[in-house]
């Protein structure tokens, strides 16, 4: 049985989250946790402010039905809670052994710049034990063919990334394309963490990718996604690393707002 956590406030893109989620796992066993924060610990008239919850979450499983049909591999779990939302959720994820979690992006007309809020970011910097899969809110759900894999190899790709991976690729039978960063300040440590890797998914991978280094790192990741015609785009989450340039200069928040395919986020600090 696969977990797979679903946050919400009741808006169309974590609707579209699940809604995404549930047709690319639709011939998987899952349990689907629709979990809604409902306010903080000292939110008055706590009651009241479940209860609404409560009835939004069956509301959104109602409409998932309505729009998809009654999956009988599909259940769901649904839970209401009054805490902080970052931390709600990412202690929610560890406590139940979530397999994936899955965020809907806000629309570009609800937020010009920034394609998902503070509080996603917030989640990708405090979950580090399962995947997050980021669904953009325009887009229709079709086969997923080609999952492509970003990386400068800094770092080894850990054997549960890899393991994460090629169970995405499994789902429909995906292949994987590698796009390798080329670095000036490349070295043997890379070229072996990179070798490493193409050997582990060697029997589902296309040619590797080698993408060169402009000025603008986003644009250039962008046009391959589209010249490829990629399907899922994958990278791995390093606070301290690769993936910091994209944070700290506010280059995947940038990505995020060019994306037109769900962006899957693997943790760095997997064990």
């Amino acid at each position: 049985m696969l977990h797979v956590l679903v946050p919400t406030d009741f808006s169309n893109n974590s609707y579209n989250a699940l809604f995404y989620a549930s047709k690319f796992l639709r011939d998987k066993e899952v349990t689907f946790h629709l979990v809604n924060v409902c306010g903080s610990s000292d939110t008055t008239d706590e009651e009241r402010v479940k209860i609404a919850s409560s009835e939004g979450l069956d509301a959104m499983e109602h409409r998932l039905v309505r729009d998809v049909g009654n999956n009988p591999h599909h259940f769901f779990d649904k839970v209401s809670l009054c805490s902080d939302m970052t931390k709600g959720v990412a202690d929610y994820a560890k406590e139940h052994d979530v397999d994936v979690m899955v965020i809907g992006n806000k629309a570009k007309e609800e937020l010009k710049h920034i394609l998902f809020g503070t509080n996603a970011m917030q989640l990708v910097r405090e979950v580090n034990n399962c995947p997050i899969l980021i669904v953009p809110l325009e887009i229709d759900f079709k086969i997923v063919d080609k999952i492509a894999f970003v990386s400068n190899f800094n770092q080894p790709i850990s054997k549960p990334n890899v393991d994460a991976l090629l169970f995405f690729r499994s789902i429909m039978d995906s292949s994987i394309v590698p796009m390798g960063i080329e670095e000036d300040k490349g070295n043997e440590e890379m070229d072996k963490n990179k070798s490493m890797f193409l050997e582990s998914i060697e029997h589902y991978a296309n040619k590797e990718v080698k993408l060169p280094i402009f000025k603008d790192k986003v644009n250039t990741i962008q046009e391959f996604v589209e010249l490829w015609n990629i399907d899922m785009l994958a990278m791995v989450y390093y606070p301290h690393h690769f993936f910091l340039e994209f944070i700290g200069k506010g280059m995947i928040k940038e990505l995020n707002t060019k994306l037109s395919v769900p962006f899957l986020i693997l943790p760095g600090t997997a064990s």
